[in-house]
């Protein structure tokens, strides 16, 4: 019966498990720092997309401020048969009909570009007061605007625009 081989106490091999241990820990801290990094690329993308959209948004309203500062007169409604908010568009989106909404904003009837990005707007009479002081010469002339970017951002603005009146 010669050598025993004590088994219990016998440390051989024992720095090979304690690195395939180690070496399994830092696996899944690297696994999921990887997953955590591209988790944030893919928010500040996102991010970086809803920013963009909302300034292109915020300057399409500017462009129908300049429409209706072109006007010389107030313009009138495009249909004023429609009830509620329809029967109050000035210019609808895309320049259609008041009764098109545009909720689809198919391609092709934007208002305009930037960067490659369509926006379109809509102007909305609101109401209509005096100026103190001018007499019925002059009357301030109320809109809400309404700019889509990307058919996904939506800003709205209110505007006032004085007109002489008979002009």
């Amino acid at each position: 019966m010669g050598n025993k081989i004590k088994i219990m106490n016998n440390e051989k091999g024992s720095a090979i498990v304690m690195a395939l241990i180690f070496l399994s820990i830092l696996t899944i801290i690297g696994v999921s720092s990887s997953m955590t990094s591209t988790i944030e690329l893919q928010i500040v993308r996102n991010q970086r997309i809803y920013q963009r959209d909302f300034y292109i948004a915020d300057s399409a309203w500017k462009y129908a401020a300049y429409w209706l500062e072109a006007k010389a007169k107030a313009p009138s409604k495009v249909n004023p048969s429609l009830a509620g908010d329809s029967g109050k568009i000035v210019r609808n989106f895309g320049d259609a009909a008041a009764d098109d909404l545009n909720d689809n904003f198919a391609d092709g009837t934007e208002d305009g570009k930037t960067n490659l990005i369509p926006f379109w707007y809509n102007v909305q009479y609101k109401n209509t007061s005096t100026i103190p002081g001018s007499g019925n010469d002059y009357k301030k002339f109320g809109y809400i605007i309404k700019s889509n970017a990307n058919k996904k951002q939506e800003i709205e603005v209110g505007v006032s625009k004085i007109y002489k009146v008979g002009y």
